[in-house]
């Protein structure tokens, strides 16, 4: 076996030194570094020294410069290395371990990917990486030495969307919780439906950002071959989230209207009712739900650890067509 040493750097884009104590888990920190104390800076600045475009609106100032908020993790993990077989040659790429490397990156990643998935959830916020870079080091047979980077790059990252995602004292404490309870198997079973909600955040065009945030929200409320989608979506997204008889109806009758012009957008492509205050509504309706479920789930698994996501779905809808009963019979929403 051979160790390989690595240190994990990229900057925590849209965000402020509030997010500082976040604990995020395995062994990442999250700290303010300046602009000339970046290690990476020849990768984020032109060659007169100039931010990319992609990170200007990421960058924070003090008196005493541009600073960035960033991540850093440094790890040592063991790998095979090449194998050494009688009579075959090794190649330079046998030698760099080059699969090994990005299993491991793509491992971590995969981890990044999900703990921004759920910082997102827990508040708005364009919070999120655009590129992240690796440095292994290791040696083999003893006496070579070996260094490989890696850059994982997110093409699709919304790089416009500048909402500032910031925590309160009281919301930090309440975020570390909702990170640490949130990031197992619960998350598992749900990822698909979250993984349709960060798509629809990353996009940059208002009406297919719409369109991903309710088809998240059809994933989770509803049946397949579903009949009557429209009805069925904004009476269970009212029961799911409101206690309230006007807000219930409320809530109903804005869904229908952003079921609507879903489908003028999608079947029509008329986005024009679709503003950034609608897009914005419908996300933090989104995001209500999945946290619903997050909890659903959690609830699910503890009390039976082998449970299906389309076991949890079933069951859940079953409860929602039974609370929508109970709402048109007391005359809060319509037949």
């Amino acid at each position: 076996m051979t160790d390989v040493n690595v240190e994990i750097d990229g900057i925590v884009m849209y965000c402020d030194e509030s997010i500082s104590n976040l604990s995020i888990g395995n062994g990442y920190i999250l700290k303010k570094v300046y602009l000339d104390d970046i290690p990476f800076k020849n990768k984020i600045t032109d060659a007169n020294g100039n931010v990319n475009i992609g990170y200007i609106g990421s960058q924070l100032r003090d008196d005493n410069g541009i600073y960035f908020m960033c991540i850093h993790k440094q790890d040592c993990y063991s790998i095979e290395g090449p194998s050494m077989e009688f009579n075959k040659a090794i190649s330079d790429r046998d030698m760099m371990c080059e699969n090994e490397l990005a299993e491991y990156k793509d491992q971590e990643i995969r981890f990044m990917h999900k703990m921004i998935a759920l910082l997102r959830l827990f508040k708005s916020g364009n919070i999120g990486f655009k590129e992240v870079f690796f440095k292994h080091t290791f040696q083999l047979m003893g006496f070579i030495h070996q260094t490989s980077n890696q850059t994982s790059t997110n093409a699709t990252r919304n790089i416009i969307d500048d909402r500032v995602y910031f925590l309160t004292a009281e919301e930090l404490i309440r975020c570390n919780s909702f990170l640490q309870n949130y990031s197992g198997v619960e998350y598992d079973l749900l990822s698909e439906c979250i993984e349709e909600f960060v798509w629809g955040l990353e996009q940059i065009d208002i009406p297919t950002g719409f369109e991903q945030y309710t088809t998240a929200l059809e994933m989770i409320l509803l049946e397949q071959n579903q009949q009557g989608k429209k009805e069925a979506l904004s009476k269970r997204v009212s029961v799911l989230l409101e206690n309230d008889a006007a807000n219930m109806r409320t809530l109903y009758n804005k869904m229908k209207n952003f079921y609507r012009y879903r489908s003028e957008s999608l079947h029509e492509g008329n986005g024009q009712n679709i503003t950034q205050s609608e897009l914005e509504d419908l996300e933090n309706i989104v995001r209500l739900v999945l946290v619903k479920y997050l909890e659903f789930c959690k609830t699910a698994v503890n009390s039976q650890p082998s449970i299906t996501w389309s076991e949890i779905k079933t069951n859940k809808i079953r409860d929602l067509k039974n609370d929508v009963v109970a709402a048109k019979a007391a005359g809060i929403l319509p037949e």
